[in-house]
């Protein structure tokens, strides 16, 4: 079973909070959220990771953590294959989960609907699914949650293809939460 660890409230972080949340991350994690480009995405890189860090405290009493990664970019702790995790942010949240099993997560926005787009990255069967409802950009958006977040925890990232993570073969907690997707994927 996972714990879901959920951030929304960025108005009311202080830069004086997200310098200290920076300070206190592994080198690890610093580099990693340097990777990005815009400094709104860095700033919620640290945030899931805070999230993390808070996950390991409460959870497994984990004060302090070394992340690794695999060769395709999943992240893992070091010296730790008894605890998985996986983030995801949103332009409006961030979203960590904790497990003993594999496990992905993404959240996104519902968007509005392409039907170019999901050609490209639905199996047949997800197709039906869209087409048989009455909302189409929210069984999307809930599609690709579900798809990220299935190929999050495979650590197989975008390599694998959309198209061949079909959802409808896979188990997955999905929820709808202030006007966006989150979907969790965990192994058997």
């Amino acid at each position: 079973m996972f714990k879901l660890y959920f951030y929304s409230d960025f108005e009311k972080l202080s830069d004086e909070n997200l310098s200290e949340i920076i300070e206190s991350m592994p080198l690890s994690v610093k580099e990693r959220a340097g990777r990005y480009k815009k400094e709104e995405d860095r700033k919620k890189s640290f945030l899931c990771y805070n999230l993390l860090k808070t996950a390991l405290e409460n959870d497994y009493g984990i004060s302090s953590f070394e992340l690794l990664f695999s060769s395709q970019g999943k992240p893992y702790l070091k010296d730790r294959n008894d605890i998985f995790f996986s983030i995801s942010h949103s332009k409006r949240c961030c979203v960590c989960v904790i497990s003993d099993k594999e496990i992905g997560v993404d959240a996104e926005e519902i968007k509005p609907f392409s039907q170019r787009l999901a050609e490209k990255v639905c199996s047949e069967n997800e197709l039906l699914k869209i087409e048989n409802s009455p909302d189409k950009a929210r069984e999307f958006t809930k599609i690709w949650t579900m798809k990220e977040s299935f190929i999050k925890m495979t650590g197989e990232g975008f390599s694998h293809g959309l198209k061949e993570a079909d959802t409808t073969k896979a188990e997955f907690f999905t929820e709808e939460k202030e006007g966006l997707f989150i979907s969790v994927c965990e192994s058997e």
